[in-house]
């Protein structure tokens, strides 16, 4: 690379044709700050788009150039599924690329970034001092997640005969933004309070246990909230089961609720350290939950919370209380929970799972459970999505644009925090990524799905 006079970003166009994604990383506002802010050392170009929740005349409006060729950009900015046959050969992408974990799936994909040497800078990776995520949509994908989750258990509840209010709630991409979203369900709990036979489950409560209390869980938490639901310790279970009480229940699920080593305890450092130590006991609070959420952080090196061998034991047992299992973390199919062997889209969020025979059934079955689980949930809210995470990311443009016009060494010159998040860079894996080489010549010549 030679010196520069101005950087060309290109925002892509997201994969309309294959899935459910109308959100963008830099919404138009932000770029016509972007562009005030480094005049004449930036210039945006914008791939044309039709479902985009903001439209070509908006960024144009905000300065953009509007065409479907992005050759001309050093940077391309977008969410989320890089295919490589979009790939452009020696440009820097900003996206959540799933390479990080190693998983087999998406190793063909990083062996394309590094032998056609790609920059690849994973908004998952950027992080503050304290390891916490500064660029992410996981609290839209909380919001939406929970959404679609009480949605399938209304859905649920109907189909085996039992009225539920929640089977009223639109599929969430049809609401206009979180507002109007929000205003219906403030309404449906409205008619709870007046009518609580209308929850589904009349003769003992209706738990809703969260797993996971980060970005993705406290959106959840907040969508729930809107219902003014009872708080329950997972300690306090049994206790609340045994005093006849009914209506909706909120258990939020910390490490320490989930997690026990082979001494039945939970230390912070220990499991840091080693976590295969480790092993879930959210299986042994099955009988008392209707809904769960998992909406833990996974990677292969963490146990998952519910394993199929112990959700399998836990179903003999009986008290089939748990109705749906909402997956938001979503890593098919074989992340943190059993049920999860598969994904949907924001058409078809739910399936149906037999914790016995581990078959794949309809929606909504009599005996089994249903599981909604979309990779994508925060595009079923993609305006609001893409305003609060463009809000994260706008402020890593001007540093990396200034690294860029630098010239050949531009990686060295990134902020720390960019520079941690950069996986690969000119056909080799950065140092922080270098463990994925195993898992690269393990998998990396598999046949690209498209």
């Amino acid at each position: 690379m030679t010196n520069l006079s101005y950087v060309t970003i290109g925002i892509r166009r997201e994969n309309e044709a294959r899935k459910f994604e109308a959100r963008v990383p830099l919404v138009p506002s932000d770029v016509q700050r972007l562009k005030k802010q480094l005049g004449d050392r930036v210039r945006f170009i914008v791939q044309p788009a039709q479902l985009r929740t903001f439209s070509d005349a908006e960024f144009a409006a905000a300065g953009a150039v509007i065409q479907e060729d992005l050759s001309e950009a050093e940077i391309i900015c977008c969410v989320k599924e890089l295919y490589p046959e979009q790939l452009l050969d020696g440009k820097t992408y900003l996206v959540f690329a799933h390479v990080i974990k190693g998983q087999p799936e998406n190793m063909p994909l990083l062996r394309q970034l590094l032998d056609r040497r790609m920059t690849l800078i994973d908004y998952e990776c950027i992080t503050d001092e304290e390891g916490r995520r500064t660029v992410f949509f996981g609290r839209s994908a909380g919001q939406t997640g929970m959404f679609e989750t009480l949605r399938a258990f209304g859905q649920r509840c109907v189909a085996l005969g039992k009225s539920c209010v929640f089977a009223e709630l639109k599929p969430v991409y049809e609401y206009a933004n979180l507002a109007e979203a929000t205003a219906h369900l403030r309404t449906l709990g409205d008619r709870l309070q007046q009518d609580p036979a209308l929850l589904g489950v009349t003769d003992y409560p209706l738990v809703v246990a969260i797993a996971g209390l980060g970005n993705v869980g406290q959106g959840a938490m907040e969508i729930l909230q809107l219902l003014s639901p009872q708080i329950v310790s997972a300690e306090a279970l049994p206790a609340l089961f045994a005093s006849g009480r009914t209506g909706l229940f909120q258990c939020p699920l910390r490490k320490p609720d989930t997690l026990r080593n082979g001494d039945g305890l939970f230390h912070s450092a220990e499991y840091a350290t080693f976590p295969q130590r480790y092993s879930s006991r959210i299986p042994d609070l099955l009988p008392y939950l209707s809904i769960l959420l998992n909406c833990v952080f996974w990677a292969p090196q963490y146990p998952r919370i519910l394993p199929h061998d112990a959700f399998q034991a836990a179903w003999r047992r009986g008290n089939h209380r748990l109705q749906v299992v909402g997956d938001l973390s979503c890593d098919p199919p074989a992340g943190s929970v059993a049920c999860t062997v598969q994904s949907g889209d924001l058409y078809n969020p739910v399936f149906g799972y037999d914790p016995i025979s581990r078959a794949v059934l309809e929606p909504f079955p009599e005996q089994g459970i249903t599981v909604m689980a979309v990779d994508n949930l925060s595009a079923g809210l993609p305006h609001d999505a893409s305003v609060a995470f463009s809000e994260m990311l706008r402020d890593w443009i001007p540093p990396l644009v200034a690294a860029k016009l630098r010239g050949d060494n531009w990686v060295a010159t990134l902020p720390p925090a960019l520079l941690q998040a950069t996986v690969t860079h000119q056909g080799r894996l950065m140092k922080g990524f270098q463990r994925l080489q195993s898992d690269l010549e393990r998998y990396g010549s598999m046949v690209q799905p498209v």
